[in-house]
């Protein structure tokens, strides 16, 4: 099925499969995570990759590789409003497998622009997602840091200060960038009108629940309060991976249910 499906791909559905390397680097790997979300299920798994070739082709994912992007869309000078709080890494775990990291409180709510926002932030998951292919040796994973950091943001994310960012003043929002900003219409169809920080995540979300099964295996938080606890009872039942996907709160507090520390077990200092 895999050689119909590829030709089907190379001859018209998305020519660009041959050098894209999210299907090209480890296709095995990639049919056994489109089997596993769809319940060995081969008809549902084929027509989910179809929709992730469509996807990659209208979202224009190869774009991604091209030199300087990174910086590009990383930059509040040339991507005002991305506002990127997370990043790879850069390293492996114990097990040799890529992971991303972030700084929640980097993201500035009042500058967030939805679409260049979502721009950089798949660019990151794409990048982890062909990694973690490469390694054949299981899911990635995402660290996220909750807590203060009392420095202001020099990169991406201008936030950082130790003061309350209101989402009410952010001017891309008033005016309309959800909507007008969109790269097609096509996109507003599937991921909504991105008018709110709620909407751009569960639309991330959604991007990742639908085109990247599999990749992320865990995720830790760390340093989170009861309020972003509370909002993580909201945004988990958006993922579909949820039963395969490990969540943990971790940090000092008692209510957490780990400590920091606990982090060793599966990474290097």
């Amino acid at each position: 099925r895999w050689e119909k499906l590829a030709e089907e791909m190379r001859q018209g559905l998305y020519p660009a499969f041959v050098r894209d390397p999210f299907f090209t680097c480890n296709h095995q790997g990639l049919l056994r995570r489109y089997l596993l979300a769809t319940t060995f299920d081969v008809d549902k798994a084929a027509e989910r990759l179809r929709a992730t070739a469509l996807w990659r082709r209208e979202w224009d994912v190869l774009s991604y590789y091209q030199p300087g992007v990174a910086q590009r869309l990383f930059s509040e000078e040339t991507n005002p409003g991305a506002e990127m709080y997370f990043a790879d890494s850069l390293m492996v775990d114990r097990q040799g497998v890529p992971y991303a990291a972030g700084r929640l409180r980097f993201a500035n709510s009042e500058n967030m622009h939805p679409w260049r926002h979502l721009r950089a932030g798949v660019m990151v998951f794409e990048m982890l997602a062909t990694k973690v292919a490469a390694t054949g040796r299981g899911s990635g994973s995402y660290i996220l840091d909750i807590g203060s950091i009392g420095v202001e943001g020099q990169v991406s994310g201008t936030a950082g200060l130790e003061r309350n960012y209101d989402e009410g003043k952010n001017q891309y929002y008033a005016n309309g960038a959800g909507t007008k900003d969109a790269p097609s219409k096509a996109m507003v169809e599937e991921l909504g009108e991105l008018n709110n920080g709620f909407a751009v995540l569960k639309a991330a979300i959604r991007i990742l629940n639908l085109h990247y099964p599999g990749i992320v295996g865990r995720v830790y938080y760390l340093n989170s309060d009861m309020l972003f606890w509370g909002a993580f009872k909201i945004f988990s039942r958006w993922i579909a991976d949820r039963g395969s996907i490990e969540f943990k709160f971790l940090g000092p507090n008692s209510w957490r249910e780990e400590p920091l520390s606990c982090l060793l077990e599966s990474y290097a200092p």
